[in-house]
């Protein structure tokens, strides 16, 4: 069984996770990071609980605890996914609990182009889940129904459920979960039970308060930073000055060893771990480390970056998408014609993840097997990774789920995971290790910063006969997953996001895309390509709407005509906006539209955004933000509105403050200081219009993102005619 995971500060008596569960009710049961154990099992408050499926557990007392496989990082699945089984199940929603599970094929998926494992990311929870755990719900209800018929001595077809009960219909007899768990226990599941009809549902669809926030606020929510087990050490990281750089010796290892409180100095392979008794111990003696350090290979630096991806930008040697018609047809009739041709050159840069909560993770190395806690995005990735350099079975790596203080893709990488491993396995205890925001912003997994051009030909209607569109810049495919980037020809999905598979109606499109290699460290953030790509694109869509003088809800209306779904998307995000009435004096506006593709093409989710905004003495004050959304069904409207709000808000830090640079083979960003995030006075009012539909449900925790930066782009062109085609903007915000 796992170790039991306490809430950080334990020793400390006054500390405030203490004094907020002393002085505050907890709410139901415990936020606590266990897996589903035997068939009876015994819950933190040692009620004994009874699995019904890989799911579902249910005390006599008819209290319910459903199993949630996927990482909660703030987009709500702790409460939506929960929500899509209870309702199925008609489980009473005021005595259900979440617990993190995991290590079972039930929680695997296989998506966004990854093999089948546990893992969170690429906003497929809900798309990926949601008939799972409908299935898992109604196998529930019906040994219920069953088991509860058989007690009240009626037929099934004479009972109904209703929260956590069977009910006799004709006489109005009841009798609870709790009362027929032994009964039900025992009944065989059906693999393919009836699910409810849309009519009955009782709780998809409603506003319901997260179930995660109680805890959250008053400090009984066990994040990856407070875990504390018996016996636990801390350790503190060192890396390399240099970006890939490496450890060769320890200089003073002996001196450091002997600082009050250090147990050990070990040497990674890629970075020097120092355990002691607590933090700031091993924070002070790493400090005081005298490390010989290897260089690996060195990014160069950030003005070269760039000089690159513009010749590469002329490059004939590009890999082609898409190809529709003859666009180098269209161009050179128009140019030997002297025909309208638009083009423009967009860039985007490197970027980090920066999570509130750095990277940490707990790990026991025991002598078969390896236990880790932590937030963790990927569990199956750290069996995978841990099973391989130990070389024990990827099933006796024990993975405990807590909360993740931010993630945004990064807590998929198990660097940080490994390195506790390794710190446990030299000191023989368990070993909880904490990156320093610097070198967690230093050490990153970035998303790759790249460069467009877009050209078009307008037709005598102002519309685009021919479009090119290029992205050049490091793959993330080839860096990361050359497989799939081989497949496809050389050419780079995550790159041209939004483009390849172009919306817009144009005659003749030619896609494609320049690999530009570059020694940086690269992975998954939230929307990944989108946020370069669908800013190009609506930036030049913008573009071309001026110089047609359309407007631009108009102009993208025409290149959309032949799907409904995007064009009730921008005519509700118009409405709400009122985009066609005058507006106030000094304000100022701009749209962008997205048509948000999951990776693989596990779903579509259609998306709009208007941006309002002034300029107070020479700064950009931003007052409202409306964003349209269809992403199929809702199951809970709340969540939704909340990951398009925080969405807007990344979206908003990235376009105006977020920049990685690179000088003398290093990141020259360390902190918030010189990475910083968007001000709370700085955030605009934010209004979401979630459009109704029946399509299943779509992903939605990034789909915000895209169409932000070329919005606000558009606006500030309108107050202040500059074309700004360059991110971060070249604008500062009131």
């Amino acid at each position: 069984m796992p170790e039991r995971v306490h809430g950080a500060g334990a020793p400390q008596r006054d500390s405030r996770r203490d004094f907020l569960k002393t002085g505050l009710a907890i709410a139901g049961c415990l936020v606590l990071p266990l897996a589903f154990g035997e068939q009876v099992s015994a819950a933190e408050d040692g009620t004994r609980f009874r699995e019904i499926n890989d799911w579902v557990r249910i005390d006599p007392d008819g209290h319910t605890i459903i199993g949630l496989s996927q990482a909660e990082v703030g987009q709500g699945v702790y409460t939506g996914l929960p929500q899509v089984l209870a309702d199925e199940m008609d489980a009473d929603w005021r005595r259900v609990s979440v617990q993190f599970v995991t290590g079972r094929d039930a929680y695997r998926i296989a998506a966004a182009n990854e093999h089948p494992q546990q893992f969170v990311g690429a906003s497929m929870s809900v798309t990926m889940f949601t008939q799972r755990l409908r299935i898992a719900g109604a196998q529930a209800r019906e040994v219920f129904l069953a088991a509860g018929a058989r007690r009240l001595g009626v037929r099934p077809t004479q009972c109904a459920t209703k929260t956590g009960r069977v009910i006799h219909l004709q006489t109005g007899r009841s009798v609870g979960y709790g009362e027929l768990l032994a009964d039900a226990a025992k009944l065989p599941l059906n693999p393919q039970p009836r699910l409810k009809a849309e009519s009955a549902r009782t709780l998809i669809g409603q506003p319901l308060h997260k179930l995660d926030a109680p805890a959250k606020v008053n400090g009984s929510a066990v994040f990856g930073i407070d875990v504390q087990v018996p016996g636990m050490l801390t350790g503190a990281v060192k890396m390399s000055p240099t970006l890939n750089g490496k450890p060769v010796a320890v200089r003073n290892r002996d001196t450091v060893r002997a600082l009050a409180g250090v147990v050990e100095v070990v040497q990674a392979k890629d970075a020097v771990i120092v355990v002691a008794n607590t933090y700031w111990q091993a924070k002070k003696a790493c400090d005081a480390l005298d490390v010989q350090w290897e260089d690996g290979p060195l990014p160069a630096d950030g003005a070269t970056i760039l000089a690159q991806r513009k010749a590469a930008l002329m490059s004939s040697n590009a890999v082609v998408a898409t190809r529709i018609g003859d666009a180098s047809v269209r161009f050179d009739a128009a140019q030997s014609a002297h025909g309208r041709v638009i083009e423009a050159d967009y860039h985007t840069p490197y970027i980090v993840h920066a999570t509130m909560e750095p990277v940490n993770a707990t790990v026991h190395v025991r002598e078969h097997e390896i236990e880790v806690w932590g937030p963790v995005q990927g569990q199956d990735k750290v069996r995978w990774a841990l099973s391989a350099i130990f070389k024990v079975p990827s099933e006796k790596v024990i993975v405990n789920t807590t909360f993740l203080g931010g993630s945004f893709g990064r807590k998929y990488v198990p660097d940080f995971v490994i390195h506790a491993a390794v710190a446990s396995k030299a000191v023989g205890r368990p070993v909880k290790v904490i990156r320093s925001r610097e070198d967690d912003i230093r050490h990153g997994f970035y998303r790759p910063g790249v460069s467009a051009r877009m050209r078009a030909v307008l037709g005598p209607d102002g519309y685009p006969s021919a479009m090119h569109l290029r992205v050049v810049g490091q793959s993330l495919y080839w860096s990361i997953k050359r497989d799939y980037f081989e497949k496809a020809g050389g050419w780079d999905e995550t790159m041209l996001d939004g483009l390849y598979d172009l919306g817009y109606s144009v005659p003749d499109l030619l896609v494609d895309s320049v690999s530009v290699d570059q020694q940086i460290p690269v992975s998954f953030m939230r929307s990944v390509g989108s946020t370069s790509s669908v800013f190009f694109l609506e930036s030049f869509i913008n573009e071309l709407a001026h110089a047609a003088r359309i407007d631009p809800l108009d102009y993208r209306r025409t290149l959309l005509r032949d799907d409904p779904l995007a064009l009730r998307v921008l005519d509700r995000t118009a409405a709400r906006a009122n985009w066609t009435r005058k507006r106030a004096a000094g304000v100022y506006r701009g749209l962008a539209y997205c048509l948000y593709t999951g990776r693989g093409g596990a779903f579509t989710t259609y998306v709009a955004t208007i941006v309002e905004l002034r300029m107070v003495e020479g700064h950009a004050k931003l007052e409202r933000v409306v964003c349209g959304v269809d992403c199929g069904q809702a199951i809970n409207p709340t969540l939704i509105r909340e990951m398009v709000e925080g969405g807007i808000g990344f979206a908003l830090t990235n376009t105006f403050k977020s920049e990685i640079t690179f000088k003398d083979g290093a990141v020259v960003q360390e902190n918030f200081a010189d990475y910083p995030l968007l001000y709370l006075s700085q955030m605009p009012r934010i209004e979401v219009e979630i459009v109704e539909s029946d399509r299943a449900p779509q992903g939605c925790g990034e789909v915000a993102l895209p169409p932000v930066a070329p919005a606000v782009a558009a606006a500030l062109h309108e107050a202040t005619g500059a074309r700004l085609r360059t991110m971060p903007l070249d604008q500062t915000l009131a």
